[in-house]
């Protein structure tokens, strides 16, 4: 199962409701949605992780964190927790790195989809968790650590997930989805 699938599924499809709620649309609008910003911000985690300019223990530590990745199960009692708010807007630091790299994923998933950027902004601080605990159920399966840091072998810790086509490298899968969001 992918990434992107267990965001879809988190709380029995109940993200999915608040996010048709929030944004003024239906189901096939959230899913659509949902499906451009979580690719959007797990290519953002990618990307940082790849460039080996930043320092992934942070990330690490928050990923092995299991309070993430149960939030999947129950994401409804999270969305309107102002404490959740703020610890999204610090995780999406973590995620892009920056309020400029928020705003640009905001930018990129608003003229993707059709939504307002304002909609999109206000829906990153409630994704940013799930984003988290999407990569540490999927990466963790929510148990023992693993490295973030590439590993030798094709598939392995989180640039193993990364790594969409499973070609060993997650290069052209940055790539791939910076051009899917500028043409």
């Amino acid at each position: 199962m992918g990434l992107v699938d267990l965001l879809l599924q988190s709380g029995g499809g109940d993200l999915l409701g608040q996010i048709a709620k929030k944004a003024n649309t239906d189901k096939n609008g959230a899913e659509d949605l949902l499906k451009n910003l979580g690719s959007a911000m797990f290519g953002q985690v990618k990307g940082r992780v790849e460039s080996g300019k930043h320092d992934s223990t942070g990330l690490e530590d928050l990923i092995s964190d299991s309070k993430y990745a149960d939030m999947l199960d129950a994401p409804s009692r999270h969305y309107n927790d102002k404490k959740m708010q703020d610890n999204g807007n610090d995780l999406l630091g973590y995620i892009t790195g920056s309020r400029e790299g928020s705003r640009e994923v905001a930018s990129q998933v608003s003229k993707k989809t059709g939504f307002d950027v304002s909609i999109i902004k206000n829906l990153l601080p409630m994704l940013a968790p799930l984003i988290i605990g999407s990569l540490g159920k999927g990466m963790l399966g929510g148990g023992s650590g693993s490295s973030l840091a590439p590993s030798n072998s094709s598939g392995g810790g989180l640039m193993g997930m990364l790594d969409f086509d499973n070609d060993g490298s997650v290069v052209d899968d940055v790539a791939g989805l910076a051009m899917k969001y500028i043409f």
